[in-house]
């Protein structure tokens, strides 16, 4: 089992969060930490790296769901998704939640469809 390892890395008003390896039941309460950290420091425009995730179930999902709703609800936030792969994240494809959620293909992608949120 791959352990979870969270990164970020700020682009102007935009923080790009990375995960890598499992993102489930267990390990969620450390994205959910990360996340509170990084919107209290930098504010609630993110866009999650998932280029490096190993598994997603739907635990990790309903989080990841929870954020993009408060931060969509908020003035100036957002949550968007990169690089995420149907064969470690297939729960968003399954839950049709990939035509949901702002899903790009990598981050670079991400930060220039999120460049008029800036």
């Amino acid at each position: 089992m791959a352990a979870l390892e969270l990164s970020s890395s700020r682009h102007g008003d935009r923080t790009v969060l990375h995960v890598s390896g499992e993102l489930d039941i267990i390990s969620r309460a450390e994205l959910v930490t990360y996340l509170d950290r990084t919107i209290k420091e930098h504010g609630g425009r993110i866009i999650l790296d998932l280029t490096g995730l190993d598994f997603m179930d739907t635990s990790a999902l309903s989080t990841v769901v929870s954020y993009w709703k408060r931060l969509a609800s908020s003035e100036d936030g957002f949550l968007a998704l990169a690089g995420a792969q149907y064969r470690t994240a297939r729960v968003l494809w399954i839950t049709g939640l990939a035509q949901r959620l702002p899903l790009y293909d990598d981050v670079a992608a991400a930060l220039a469809g999120t460049e008029s949120h800036a």
